[in-house]
């Protein structure tokens, strides 16, 4: 019985995808409907997809479909499509893949937008037939199967210190990027993301109220706007250095983690204040980021078709 509920499940949801996908593509030319027809319609049929997907999958949304087929000790990470503007448009995306290479890892980008991870998270990957979350256990599980140690030049202070920065920027900073993109400047989203203009219409007034509940829960979206500018410009400031990297002049793991967060600073957000303190303020950060670009990215045009 369970598995013919499953199949019935499945049958559902691809059906449901498929509807999605076929009321998204119509209204990507908006000018095939009028605009409070194309709304109207538009809605109805992304409420009916989200009750019917919640209904069908709502409680197996963590269990992860895998690869059938994979290359024993190869590293598949899951994560958003490149944009034109940068090759991984999570920070977090950013700061494995840099890992990835700094570590000369081999790995397959499997690009997808869905949240689909085991924690429900971008980026994921999958190993050896298995799923692992979280960017940060996915480097600690990664430096173990593969004996990698890019923090072996430093001492236990300068680790110390490596893992401060580290968390200052994830767990701090990343919020101004989240105030930027996805709440003061959502309107704007659509320069980034090629997706249909009526799903980013629709989307616009749940995905703000989203990342604002995140940020007051997180405590950093209890301060106005001014005092969180405060707050990032320090840690901003905080990172910045004369040195070639931010531990000495060779690259270690925190530079994967930094450089996640500045790179989404200064190819996504321009005209920002975040883009004013990392390029005009703080011009060796703009340098830092470019040296690990040209160091670790010579494919990045050709990734984000730039390259023509």
């Amino acid at each position: 019985m369970s598995g013919f509920l499953e199949n019935v499940q499945g049958s559902l949801v691809a059906l449901v995808e498929s509807l999605l996908a076929s009321v998204l593509l119509l209204f990507t030319d908006h000018t095939q409907l009028p605009l409070d027809q194309a709304v109207l319609v538009g809605a109805s049929a992304l409420f009916v997809g989200a009750v019917l997907w919640t209904v069908c999958v709502g409680q197996r949304r963590n269990k992860v479909k895998l690869r059938k087929e994979f290359m024993p000790g190869k590293v598949y990470v899951h994560g958003p499509t490149p944009v034109k503007a940068i090759p991984n448009l999570t920070p977090f995306g950013m700061k494995l893949e840099t890992y990835l290479r700094m570590a000369d890892i081999s790995y397959e980008p499997m690009y997808q937008m869905s949240f689909s991870g085991p924690k429900g998270k971008i980026p994921w990957i999958e190993y050896n037939g298995e799923a692992m979350g979280d960017s940060g256990l996915i480097l600690e599980f990664l430096n173990r199967e593969k004996g990698v140690d890019l923090n072996q030049s430093l001492s236990y202070a300068d680790k110390a210190v490596s893992r401060a920065f580290t968390k200052m920027v994830e767990e701090n900073t990343y919020w101004g990027l989240i105030q930027e993109r996805w709440i003061d400047n959502y309107d704007k989203i659509h320069e980034l993301i090629e997706l249909p203009w009526i799903f980013l219409f629709l989307r616009r007034s749940a995905a703000k109220d989203k990342f604002r509940q995140m940020m007051r829960a997180h405590g950093i979206g209890r301060h106005s706007k001014g005092e969180l500018v405060g707050i990032i410009e320090k840690d901003l400031k905080a990172i910045s250095s004369t040195k070639p990297y931010l531990m000495g002049n060779e690259p270690t793991e925190v530079d994967a983690a930094v450089f996640g967060q500045l790179s989404e600073i200064v190819w996504t957000t321009p005209g920002s204040y975040l883009h004013r303190i990392v390029t005009l303020d703080c011009p060796n950060l703009l340098a830092y980021c470019n040296r690990i670009k040209d160091r670790y990215w010579p494919d990045w045009d050709h990734l984000t078709g730039n390259d023509a």
